[in-house]
């Protein structure tokens, strides 16, 4: 009998940190339980059994515009399927964006990336960067734009509301209007904004569901210590991954309790 599988998306755009993603996912579920897949554009075309035993889709980190490029279109419309049908979709950053009704991404600058996004499983504008949580740096790629940001679960996740810190890397915050519709909840939220707005959403999708986060709960204190070891100016920015160390033990069951909320069996 095959295992269930989970589909994690790697074509282009996806963040170089998409492997470590899934190695994370991994270690956290029940030994042998699942089988993770890495999928690309292609394969959502083309591939007639593709979700066939898919329980999870994941999207990771990245950049939203090469992820319209190649799913646009009938790729998109098996996604939603496979949602509406009883799967669960999880977008990460880029992922989460890209999942929204609509996007705002820098909205005023040049360069800004805004509109309508076909998936629309969240009615919500997704909207950053949020450079009040950098220092005032604007997204830029670099480390120069992240952060150990705070933010506070809801009990819609955890059983009590708690606090953490996780990393933060041009991600968005949820923009529902005045509140969230009867399909969407709310996760967690950022107290470091104004107004607390979401920084983890969930919304029913038909019989399926999907889970949107504009921070990045996978990424460990020692996962930001090798990402920085690449760029010249580590020493200022280490104190992003010394702050995460803080709760790192929060943050991980944090994690645990996202992809419980996703369905899947924990290890």
């Amino acid at each position: 009998m095959s295992k269930p599988h989970i589909l994690t998306y790697i074509d282009a755009g996806t963040s170089d940190g998409t492997a470590r993603l899934m190695r994370t996912i991994g270690q956290q579920l029940r030994s042998n339980a699942y089988e993770i897949r890495a999928v690309m554009a292609d394969d959502i075309r083309h591939d007639p059994s593709l979700f066939d035993d898919a329980v999870l889709f994941v999207m990771p980190g990245g950049a939203d515009l090469p992820y319209c490029a190649a799913l646009n279109g009938a790729p998109n419309t098996r996604i939603r399927r496979f949602v509406e049908q009883g799967g669960v979709y999880l977008g990460i950053c880029a992922g989460a964006y890209y999942a929204c009704r609509e996007l705002a991404f820098h909205a005023g600058s040049p360069g800004a990336i805004c509109g309508t996004r076909e998936l629309s499983f969240v009615d919500a504008v997704a909207v950053g960067s949020l450079p009040e949580l950098t220092g005032g740096v604007a997204y830029d790629g670099t480390p120069r734009s992240t952060a150990a940001v705070e933010i506070r679960t809801t009990d819609r996740l955890t059983a009590a509301p708690v606090s953490l810190y996780t990393h933060y890397h041009g991600g968005c915050r949820f923009d529902f209007g005045q509140a969230p519709g009867p399909e969407a909840q709310v996760l967690a939220v950022y107290t470091g904004l104004e107004g607390e707005p979401p920084a983890i959403v969930s919304s029913r999708v038909g019989k399926g569901s999907a889970i949107l986060t504009g921070v990045h709960l996978e990424i460990s204190e020692r996962e930001c210590k090798d990402a920085l070891r690449e760029h010249s100016d580590m020493p200022a920015h280490v104190h992003v991954c010394q702050r995460l160390a803080h709760t790192g033990a929060t943050r991980l069951a944090v994690f645990r309790q996202l992809l419980a909320h996703a369905g899947l069996a924990l290890g």
